[in-house]
Formats: C-alpha cells, sequence, structure tokens
C-alpha cells in the first residue's frame, strides 16, 4: 500500500500500482451489487446489530469507540457483545483487541471468531440482547441496523486511492450507506482543517449525520500497579513502544502532555511483541533511566505484562468526547429499540 514517498522511485511504484487500485475499487463496488441482489445472501443477525469501521486500511478509534458503545448499552440494561475477527490471535486462542475489551467494557460478551454470522449466533446462545460488529463495515454477509463509519481527521481519505495505490478499503461512495459518520482525532488537526473535512463529508452526503470526537489523554496506569497524575509525564524522558496503526498519534499524544519522547519502537498493526524485543526496550529504557509508555491496546498484550515486571512501564489511557453524542446515542436507541442512558461524551476511554 502506497502513500506518499518521493522521488523517481515514489512515483514508479504509484504508477505501477494504479491500475491494481483501480481493479481493487471496482471489485468491491461489484461485490456491494452482488450482496444487494442477493447472491451471496447476506445473514440476519438474531439481535439488533450496530456496526463500527471505518473505510481507510489503519487504526481510526474503532476500539475505544465500540467499548465505549458497550457501555453506553448496559447502562441501557442490554447486555451487549462485542463480535471481533480475532486477528493473530495468541497462543491461547486471544487477540489483544479481545483481552483489551474485556478491560474497557467488563460488562460485555467478548465473541472471537472469522464466521461473524457463527459469532452472532454463538454471542445469543450466551445471552446477549445487542451485537456490536467490530471493524463490520466492509463484513457485508452480517446485516446490521445501524452503520457507524470512523473517519480519522489525520488520514481521513488514505491517500485518495484504494488499495494498494493509497490505503482506502474502498471508494469513498461507499459512505453513502452509512448512518452516521465520525470524525476521530479532530484534537490533532487545526480547526480549519476539520471543519473544511466535515464540509466535504456533508455536501457529499447530505442525509448521513456527521459527528465530531476527539481524544484527550486521561490517565497513566503502572503496568505493576498504582498509577500516577498526568502531570507527571512533564519535562520528563521517556521511550514509547507501540503495535498500532497510528503511532504517530500516541507520540502526539504524549508529547503534548509536556514529555521528551526518546527512542521509539514503533511495530505495524497488530504485530506480535517478541519476548526478545521486549525485553531488549525495556532493560535500554531501564539503563538509560527512561520510563516506557504504551498505549491501553498495547498493555492487553500478555507478553508485555509478563516481561514488564516492577519496571517503570506505563499505559497512557485517553478519553473520547463526541459532539453531539447524545443525539447519535439516541439515533441509535432509536432504531434498536432499547432504553435510554447516559450521555456519550463524559464516557472514560482507557
Amino acid at each position: 500500500m502506497l502513500e506518499g514517498g518521493g522521488g523517481i522511485h515514489g512515483r514508479l511504484l504509484r504508477a505501477a500500482a494504479f491500475l491494481p487500485g483501480l481493479l481493487y475499487g471496482g471489485a468491491m463496488r461489484a461485490r456491494r451489487r452482488l450482496y444487494d441482489a442477493g447472491v451471496p445472501k447476506s445473514f440476519a443477525p438474531p439481535l439488533p446489530t450496530v456496526s463500527v469501521g471505518n473505510i481507510v486500511m489503519g487504526g481510526a478509534g474503532k476500539t475505544p469507540f465500540t467499548a465505549m458503545l458497550a457501555r453506553a448499552f448496559i447502562d441501557w440494561g442490554a447486555r451487549p457483545a462485542i463480535l471481533l475477527r480475532g486477528y493473530r490471535a495468541n497462543a491461547s486462542g486471544e487477540s489483544d483487541e479481545a483481552l483489551l475489551y474485556g478491560r474497557l467494557a467488563p460488562g460485555a460478551i467478548v465473541v472471537a471468531d472469522s464466521d461473524r454470522a457463527r459469532g452472532a449466533a454463538r454471542a445469543a446462545r450466551d445471552g446477549a440482547t445487542a451485537l456490536l460488529l467490530d471493524d463490520g463495515f466492509q463484513h457485508l454477509r452480517l446485516k446490521r441496523d445501524v452503520d457507524i463509519v470512523l473517519i480519522d481527521a489525520l488520514c481521513p481519505w488514505g491517500g485518495g486511492r484504494t488499495i494498494p495505490a493509497g490505503t482506502l478499503r474502498e471508494p469513498k461512495a461507499a459512505l453513502g450507506r452509512a448512518d452516521a459518520i465520525v470524525i476521530t482525532r479532530s484534537d490533532q488537526r487545526p480547526v480549519r482543517e476539520v471543519d473544511g473535512l466535515r464540509r466535504e463529508i456533508a455536501s457529499r452526503f447530505p442525509r448521513i449525520p456527521v459527528y465530531i470526537a476527539m481524544h484527550r489523554a486521561a490517565g497513566l496506569r503502572r503496568l505493576s500497579g498504582g498509577t500516577v497524575p498526568l502531570e507527571w509525564l512533564s519535562g520528563r524522558r521517556v521511550r514509547l513502544m507501540s503495535g498500532i496503526a497510528r503511532p504517530e498519534a500516541f507520540a502526539a499524544t504524549v508529547a503534548g502532555l509536556g514529555a521528551e519522547i526518546g527512542v521509539k519502537v514503533e511495530l505495524p498493526d497488530h504485530a506480535s511483541f517478541s519476548p526478545a524485543r521486549v525485553r531488549e526496550a525495556l532493560v535500554a529504557a531501564e539503563a538509560a533511566g527512561a520510563p516506557v509508555i504504551v498505549t491501553e491496546k498495547d498493555a492487553a498484550r500478555p507478553e508485555l505484562r509478563e516481561y514488564a515486571g516492577e519496571r517503570d512501564v506505563f499505559a497512557l489511557g485517553v478519553e473520547m468526547a463526541v459532539t453531539d453524542g447524545d443525539a447519535l446515542l439516541d439515533m441509535i436507541r432509536d432504531r434498536l429499540g432499547i432504553g435510554c442512558g447516559r450521555g456519550m461524551s463524559g464516557i472514560l476511554l482507557q
């Protein structure tokens, strides 16, 4: 997947990927038309279903947003099940997302199954009363009542081209089937640029409500136990370790708290934290007297928890505030026919 880059080699690579990108985008459109025509057939799950997804490869905040919805559902008296693919599960069959959801939404059922229809049936047997489909916008086999699409303000259109020429999973026109669009990480872009993005989306898809969300640091906890105030980071030299899609957003949040960032260990999203790599990073950090800061998603990795021990390893929590979040919750509640609950803007995401 190509995005950005200069020089003749970059131009040649983008030119070579242009035709495959067109073919991929065409294939995605054809796939959608086949599903619309009932070939193959979509499966209607036995429970009210909300999908949270995006149209660009990489992270847009789907995990914290889905966890926030799960907690809202629990407040309404529902018992939500979060359906995952179980991508890159560990030796115990658990993925980092499943482990994280277990901590972020402890009242929710978490079902990891590459066959989403089978996972939905299992969730219903386990007592779920509503389904949350994590990363489900392109999963057309399972029908849903509400489609929420997240757009990352840092990289909204994936270079403007579909895979492999860019990072769009499908053409932008696919947003037309969304029920709501949420622009995330709005706090990390100038206000005028976020406003421009919102106007662009609203002008092309006027029937779809567009919401603005921001991520804010909310807490810092030591993996070995206990918490410290966020002010503890101010003026302190730290090391970062992450295996997420947008490490630059994580680094910006840490820097925004006044920390001086030294070495950054950045692995691809879902990449394995090998014991050797973890030991090397932690020992080097300890020798330099610099604590290691990780995301809450990475803190769920058992290989990291095992080697963190009593060393200075901290997980940075965030909270997400959604402009007019109550209106979004009201729309979801009305579509699903479930009870009332508290507003979205005050729900803590860690």
